[in-house]
């Protein structure tokens, strides 16, 4: 597609919808405040979510000594990740369905009881199940939550509002670990899940009170609701994500394992069905493929991807990399503070910067490039290396991904219609958790791999600094080359304005 692809954008009258009319377009009138305080409300749940995708990295050492099992490290962070990838893609057509609220309240229910689960999860099997089902509800919550703005707020403002909602995913992403780190030491790791149970009610009980039901769902009976969603796509895309997780995740010393020589294929095979499924015979997608005729979606959800696998490779085992030179739990949590404050930063000065030009090219490339040099930083690193270092390399991490998250969307937004924006939200939502899961299993076989590879095997390594560290720059290694990717990918992304013509901004914003 060539650089003119702008032209194919929709005019601004097709954002109207049952929650935002046309005339918004065209007053001054505030957002009401009641839409304020529902997206408020999906806040607290998109913070508890984002926090809890990493929450485990400096939990996964402690865990994993009270249930004797190493590859419990990766299946910490992968169940809920799975859950998390399985449910996004979904989470658009069935939100469009069964409407917004109704979608949400249910999500972070799941969230709840799923967080309850991992806190009194007395083996190893209900432990990992539990993490899947938070996933499910968490993966919803962040999703929904986006669409739920969408709905409300025209896309010519959108900017300064995505630059919010990413600050809050990202400093829940960055402050994960360091919640974690300090609820361990001071009462035990069980009670960092238990805890997110009360609050993530709290979102329900806001969402359910401020957030519009939706005219389109009252209309319709549930049975004819449910004959609107495409099980069958639900089923091959959610097998697929499974099996190829299962592939990548074992305890043996090999890659390339019976285990992964079985799963991976499968899986493979799976996603091949469910793309036919949605190119033939669906007859409402979960994920409509036409939307990847387009460069700028196809090479934001790439971007999406390859940075994601960087983001979690470096997150799970940059700590590992500080319980090497003798840091406690919470010390590790402060240590990664960086992570966190750099996500804010960036999330939230790229959207502004964007909400007053109107342009956002520059980004494309910035952003990336930080989460390269960071990757490389880390590639680079020794026991020897002055610990200000790493805290440089984790805020470029986090301002990198923080500014690229929000760039990613809007970009997105501005190449496919209003009635689309929630599919298309939910395919760059399914690369971005998919490229999570990939990265952080694919980063822990590799890991468990070198480790195995050494003489005396796994338990010999891991008591040797030399050697625990020659596996973890493995992972260090896959996020380089995933971030190097995800800016070459970035390359394609067609730059837009993202605000209407000046004689168009003064009658709306006066």
């Amino acid at each position: 597609m060539s650089q003119n692809e702008p032209q194919n954008l929709p005019e601004r009258p097709s954002e109207t919808t049952s929650l935002l009319p046309h005339s918004q377009f065209n007053s001054d009138n505030p957002i009401n405040p009641r839409i304020i305080a529902g997206i408020i409300a999906t806040w607290i749940a998109t913070f508890l979510a984002a926090a809890d995708s990493t929450i485990t990295s400096t939990l996964s050492a402690t865990i994993a000594a009270e249930f004797d099992s190493l590859s419990i490290i990766s299946w910490l962070g992968s169940g809920y990740l799975i859950g998390l990838t399985a449910t996004q893609p979904l989470s658009g057509k069935l939100s469009d369905i069964f409407g917004r609220r109704a979608s949400f309240c249910t999500a972070a229910s799941l969230f709840t009881i799923g967080n309850l689960a991992c806190g009194f999860a007395r083996s190893k099997i209900p432990l990992i199940c539990a993490r899947v089902i938070t996933g499910i509800g968490g993966g919803g919550c962040i999703a929904i939550a986006t669409f739920i703005a969408s709905d409300n707020i025209p896309l010519h403002r959108r900017g300064t509002w995505q630059g919010f909602s990413a600050v809050v995913y990202t400093t829940g992403m960055g402050l994960g670990a360091v919640i974690g780190g300090a609820i361990n030491d001071a009462v035990g790791w069980r009670w960092a899940f238990i805890g997110i149970a009360p609050i993530s009610l709290v979102s329900v009980v806001g969402v359910a009170m401020f957030v519009p039901k939706g005219e389109h769902v009252s209309s319709k009976g549930f049975r004819k609701l449910l004959l609107r969603v495409d099980f069958a796509g639900s089923v091959t895309l959610v097998s697929a994500l499974v099996l190829l997780l299962v592939g990548l995740n074992h305890e043996g010393e090999q890659i390339v394992t019976r285990q992964f020589i079985i799963a991976v294929p499968l899986g493979i095979l799976f996603l091949v069905i469910f793309l036919l499924s949605e190119a033939r015979w669906a007859r409402e997608p979960i994920i409509p493929l036409s939307l990847f005729r387009q460069r700028t979606v196809v090479a934001s959800c790439l971007t999406a991807w390859f940075l994601s696998m960087a983001f979690y490779a470096l997150t799970f085992y940059v700590p590992l990399y500080m319980k090497q030179l003798g840091y406690s739990t919470s010390e590790i949590g402060v240590r990664l503070l960086p992570d966190s404050i750099g996500a804010g930063l960036g999330s939230f000065l790229v959207g502004l910067v964007i909400r007053m030009t109107g342009k956002y090219g520059i980004f494309r490339y910035t952003m990336p490039l930080l989460v390269v040099i960071a990757a490389a930083g880390f590639y680079w690193i020794s026991m020897e290396t002055p610990w200000v270092l790493p805290e440089i390399y984790l805020f470029f991490k986090g301002f990198g991904m923080g500014g690229a998250l929000t760039m990613l969307i809007l970009a997105l937004l501005h190449v496919v219609p209003h009635e689309k924006h929630a599919t298309a939200t939910s395919a760059l939502y399914a690369f971005r958790s998919t490229g999570s899961t990939m990265g952080l299993s694919a980063a822990s076989a590799v890991v468990y791999s070198r480790l195995g590879q050494s003489s005396g095997g796994v338990s010999a390594c891991a008591e040797t600094d030399e050697c625990y560290m020659h596996a973890i720059r493995g992972a260090f290694e896959l996020a380089l080359g995933c971030a190097f990717a995800g800016l070459v990918s970035a390359l394609f992304i067609a730059n837009y304005e993202t605000r209407p013509k000046r004689a168009v901004v003064r009658d709306v914003d006066n």
